[in-house]
């Protein structure tokens, strides 16, 4: 991971904006929910969304597809931006002391890598943990993400120091 942290702070704040204008998508089956209104596209999943920040483009069309083929080329995608699993490891890493084994359930990765670091994020931002009836909200969702953008430009703020 080689994005530096204000870099990763700002694309963070981006992807908040694209949650923002979007909503999110908390339906596993694909990143992207079905468009509504004058939206060109539904809802994102909350890697989606930082995806989308890294690249600053729109999303291909597999993010919209629930084929298991296709959300496999979409995992993919985000694997190799480089900038985008950054971000996603930094916002999995400010979760990693809140959620608790009980919080996972067997559909959720153990090990650490990238395909967890997107399975963790995307589960919690749509998935109810045990300890409460709903998951998180859109406010939520974006308060961690803006959260995570402080840490890492207060770290770079005090390693400068």
């Amino acid at each position: 991971m080689h994005a530096t942290p204000t870099t990763t702070a700002t694309l963070l704040r981006d992807a908040v904006h694209h949650l923002s204008q979007y909503g999110l998508n908390q339906d596993h089956a694909a990143f992207v929910g079905p468009a509504t209104g004058h939206l060109d596209h539904g809802p994102l999943d909350v890697c989606a969304a930082i995806y989308m920040a890294a690249t600053a483009e729109a999303l291909p069309a597999v993010f919209r597809s629930t084929d298991p083929a296709d959300v496999h080329l979409a995992i993919e995608l985000i694997k190799g931006n480089r900038d985008a699993m950054t971000a996603i490891h930094a916002v999995w890493q400010g979760l990693n002391s809140k959620i608790t084994d009980e919080d996972l359930c067997d559909g959720v990765p153990a090990v650490d890598g990238p395909d967890e670091w997107i399975d963790r994020v995307s589960y919690w931002a749509g998935t109810a943990p045990t300890s409460s009836a709903k998951p998180p909200t859109l406010l939520e969702v974006m308060g961690r993400l803006l959260r995570t953008a402080t840490s890492l430009e207060h770290q770079t703020t005090v390693l400068a120091a």
